[in-house]
C-alpha cells in the first residue's frame, strides 16, 4: 500500500509518502489560499515525480490541516488527479485517543495526530511540543486522554511581530548565539529566540507535569523550529521530525 500523509500548516504543508509502514520520501510546499486546486495538483505531481515516485500507485491520502479555508480544495484536487477521496482528521476520526477538553471540536487535528502518534512511539503520559508557526503544548495521560492544550506564538511568529513594533531593534536570522547576555542587538534578539524559548518550553513542561499530577513524563518535540532549541533545554525529550507524519498513518490503518 502507498500513502500519502499531509500536514497542512498556516505556513507550510508537509508531505509524506509511505510504503506500508516506511516513510519513504517527504517535503515542504507552501500554504498559500491563493493556489487553486489545479496549481496544487500539479505542484504535489511534480515534487512526486522529482522523488521518482508513481503517483499512480498511491491507493491512499490523510490529511491533517489547520486550515479549513484549504480543505475543500485539497479535497478537490485529489479527487480530480489522484481519483481518491481523502480523510479529513477530525476529533470525530477513530484515533484510541479520548478528547477531554470542554469543546473537543476546537481541538486542532495536528495535536490530535501528535499525540497518538507520541504514545504508540514513546508510551504515556506524554507532552507533545509542536513547533511551527504556533508553539502547541498537549498533555496525555496514561490513559490515552487528552487533558488540554497550550497555544503560545512560534518564534519567528513573535519575534516578527516584536521587531516591525520596535523601532530601535533589527532584523535578526534565526541562530544560536555564543552567549545569553548578547553584546549587540542581534545577539540580543537570538538569545531570546533560542535561549529564551527553550528556559520557556522547559518552564512550561514543569508546569504541565505538576499540574497533570506526575513525577516522570515523557515530552516529545517536533515541528519546524524545534531543531534549533532542542539542544538547550534542561528538561529531557525526544525529538521526532516525523511524528505527525506517523500519526497520520496510525489514523489512516485505524480507519481503513
Amino acid at each position: 500500500m502507498m500513502l500519502l500523509c499531509m500536514d497542512v500548516g498556516n505556513t507550510n504543508i508537509v508531505l509524506g509518502v509511505f510504503e506500508d509502514e516506511l516513510l519513504t520520501h517527504s517535503f515542504r510546499i507552501q500554504s498559500d489560499p491563493m493556489e487553486t486546486p489545479d496549481e496544487y495538483g500539479i505542484k504535489i505531481i511534480e515534487m512526486l515525480r522529482f522523488f521518482n515516485v508513481e503517483y499512480q500507485k498511491i491507493s491512499g491520502v490523510i490529511i491533517a490541516s489547520v486550515v479549513p479555508g484549504l480543505d475543500g480544495g485539497f479535497e478537490r484536487t485529489f479527487e480530480k488527479f489522484f481519483g481518491i477521496k481523502p480523510i479529513f482528521v477530525s476529533p470525530g476520526t477513530k484515533s484510541g485517543i479520548k478528547i477531554k477538553i470542554d469543546n473537543p471540536k476546537q481541538l486542532g487535528a495536528d495535536i490530535l495526530v501528535g499525540c497518538v502518534a507520541a504514545h504508540q512511539k514513546y508510551g504515556s503520559p506524554c507532552i507533545v511540543v509542536d513547533m511551527g508557526t504556533a508553539i502547541t503544548f498537549a498533555g496525555l495521560t496514561a490513559d490515552k486522554e487528552i487533558l488540554g492544550v497550550t497555544i503560545l506564538p512560534g518564534i519567528k511568529t513573535s519575534y516578527s511581530n516584536l521587531i516591525s513594533k520596535t523601532a530601535r531593534l533589527e532584523a535578526a536570522r534565526m541562530e544560536v548565539p555564543l552567549k545569553v547576555l548578547g553584546r549587540d542587538t542581534v545577539a540580543s534578539i537570538q538569545s531570546g529566540m533560542i535561549f529564551g524559548t527553550a528556559s520557556m518550553i522547559d518552564g512550561m513542561i514543569r508546569r504541565i507535569k505538576k499540574e497533570m499530577g506526575v513525577d516522570k513524563i515523557i515530552t516529545v518535540l517536533t515541528g519546524g523550529e524545534s531543531r534549533m532549541v532542542r539542544d538547550y533545554l534542561e528538561e529531557p525529550t525526544f525529538y521526532d521530525e516525523n511524528l505527525l507524519l506517523d500519526g497520520l498513518r496510525i489514523i489512516y490503518q485505524k480507519n481503513l
